[in-house]
């Protein structure tokens, strides 16, 4: 009975320890939160964020919350919940009209704790980027793209050890210094006026052993000559963007075979062939860009090997030769495979999310944040030939396909419907003939078609999608269709086609009639010439036979001439 007592009563102690420690618990956790809450930011950094807004040009009063002793319930202002310091400044435009401009203050120095600052998308009116900028230890993500800075990058900046996401994209910034950031994942000088400076950029960044870095943007600059060997150090580099180079540069350095997904871009100045090895080596490479270039030859069969590809971009060249029959074993464009990666940094949390553009429905278009399932196959503007491989319609994921402006011939594929992922089919100006397939208008998800300047044959689907493509410009160019949208009929038709024969007869009646003609002069002349001068007593009868003529007609003359004058006498006595 005793021990029974005793164990309700150790049971009962347990319990009422257990519940004061949860209560206990529940206490700290409302403190901590009413304590986060109420903290507000400190005076000192709102004295800074104040000095600093006073040094703006604000004309569309974007910054009016901007008031009150809580800075961390301003607009663009973010604070650490137990401290209260501020963290993060995203003062990013939204437009036209709210955008900042006038002297950044260096009272943002006693933001101590600041790690995210964003001051893209304003007019700062070609001031340099402030040196202080360097001096922010704890900073992972700066932006100052598109906001009219101007002169050198300050080398103050290769002091945040900690950043991970730099864009300076649209300065334009005329000169670049080196950087040593050893932790920077991105890293955007696109659009600006960057010349050889950015191949030393990218010397001194590989100099620090960077395999952090995974984005490199360079594009719409001035960087000419070959790519650095140093390119080969950066060996978790994802994405390399050097669209617009306006001098050649040799890029192709076996060393690239290290990177593990490499997209590039180019609107002028490579040329060659494509080289195999990019199949052959850089097997987890998701979006190849070659686009306005100057590449020649045939598209390497190795390409296919590249089973992870989303994006092939090729438009734009001076290649030849047929599509390859092994594009349709593109393994990615097979199956849906989404396309986008996350940073999250503690704090600030900082997002970085794939960024490009692409020529989609006739029209450029950037993705931006996460990237949707974009899968690609531009040929475009090329001088390639034959038939379009029926292997194709097995990418069934397949979004864009491209193979407009080429001197493609035969017949659209059969089974071209198995591709319902497709949303754009351009197979304009080409050589195609045939009817357009029945299985086309399967396709419930295409929005964007254009068939023009081929020799298609045949009606117009009328059924499903090919009832929502009212605009005839899509089929314009080829004679042998007929129906809606086009004013041509079935009739009509048969009459033009009738009508047609007609004058192709006559047509090749007049044309017999001036080939016998241009045939027959030679024939003859050559068929009396020639045995005058072969035959020495055909040449000598017919001078014969030519001077006897010559004195018959003579003598028939004369006599004819003497007749006429005697009667003409005669008549004049008479009278």
């Amino acid at each position: 009975m005793a021990s029974w007592k005793t164990t309700l009563l150790l049971l009962t102690l347990f319990l009422l320890s257990l519940f004061l420690e949860l209560l206990l618990a529940q206490a700290t956790i409302i403190n901590s939160i009413d304590g986060g809450m109420n903290k507000g930011c400190i005076e000192v950094e709102r004295k800074a964020l104040l000095e600093f807004k006073n040094g703006l040009k604000d004309p569309s009063g974007w910054l009016s919350s901007w008031v009150g002793a809580d800075c961390c319930k301003w607009k663009g202002v973010d604070c650490n919940n137990q401290t209260g310091h501020v963290v993060k400044v995203d003062l990013k435009s939204g437009g036209d009209f709210s955008r900042l401009g006038g002297e950044i203050s260096d009272s943002l120095l006693d933001l101590k704790h600041l790690n995210y600052l964003d001051l893209s998308l304003n007019d700062f009116q070609g001031i340099p980027i402030p040196n202080f900028l360097g001096s922010f230890e704890r900073l992972r993500y700066l932006n100052l793209s598109n906001a009219a800075f101007g002169g050198m990058i300050p080398p103050h900046l290769g002091n945040l050890s900690q950043l991970r996401y730099l864009d300076l994209n649209g300065g334009p910034i005329p000169h670049v210094n080196l950087l040593s950031l050893h932790n920077l994942v991105t890293l955007d000088l696109s659009n600006n006026n960057i010349g050889s400076e950015g191949i030393e950029l990218v010397n001194g960044l590989s100099a620090c052993a960077n395999s952090s870095l995974e984005e490199l943007n360079l594009a719409v600059n001035q960087v000419s000559g070959q790519l650095p060997d140093s390119l080969g150090l950066f060996k978790n580099l994802k994405s390399l963007d050097l669209r617009s180079i306006q001098e050649q540069t040799v890029w192709w350095d076996s060393e690239l075979d290290v990177f593990k997904i490499f997209t590039y871009s180019a609107d002028i100045g490579f040329s060659g062939e494509i080289p195999k090895w990019i199949g052959e080596r850089m097997s987890s490479l998701k979006q190849l860009r070659l686009r306005g270039n100057m590449f020649t030859g045939d598209i390497p069969e190795q390409l296919c090997w590249l089973s992870h590809l989303h994006i092939l971009d090729l438009a734009v060249n001076n290649l030849s030769g047929s599509i390859p029959q092994c594009l349709g074993n593109l393994t990615a464009l097979s199956f849906v495979t989404l396309l986008h990666r996350n940073f999250d940094y503690p704090k600030a949390h900082v997002t970085y999310s794939e960024r490009m553009e692409l020529v989609v429905k006739g029209q450029n278009m950037e993705f931006d944040n996460i990237l949707p399932i974009v899968n690609l196959i531009d040929l475009s503007s090329n001088n390639i030939w034959g038939e379009i491989p029926k292997e194709i319609t097995n990418l069934s994921t397949l979004g864009t396909l491209n193979l407009s402006r080429n001197q493609l011939t035969g017949k659209i594929p059969e089974k071209i419907g198995a591709m319902q992922g497709l949303e754009t089919l351009d197979l304009s100006c080409n050589c195609l003939s045939g009817p357009i397939p029945p299985s086309m208008s399967s396709i419930t998800s295409l929005n964007h078609l254009n068939l023009s300047h081929n020799r298609l044959s045949g009606p117009i689907p009328t059924t499903n999608q090919f009832s929502t493509f009212n605009d005839p410009s899509i089929y314009e160019a080829n004679l042998g269709l007929y129906g809606p949208p086009l004013s041509t009929n079935c009739s009509t038709l048969n009459d033009q086609d009738h009508k047609d024969e007609e004058e192709d007869e006559d047509e090749w009646d007049m044309s017999w009639f001036f080939i016998s003609m241009g045939l027959g002069f030679p024939v003859g002349f050559w068929a009396v010439c020639g045995s005058l001068v072969l035959k020495k007593s055909w040449r000598q009868a017919y001078f014969r036979l030519i001077d006897e003529t010559r004195d018959r007609l003579y003598v028939f003359t004369a006599v004819n001439v003497a007749r006429l004058k005697r009667k003409m006498e005669a008549n004049g006595v008479h009278g």
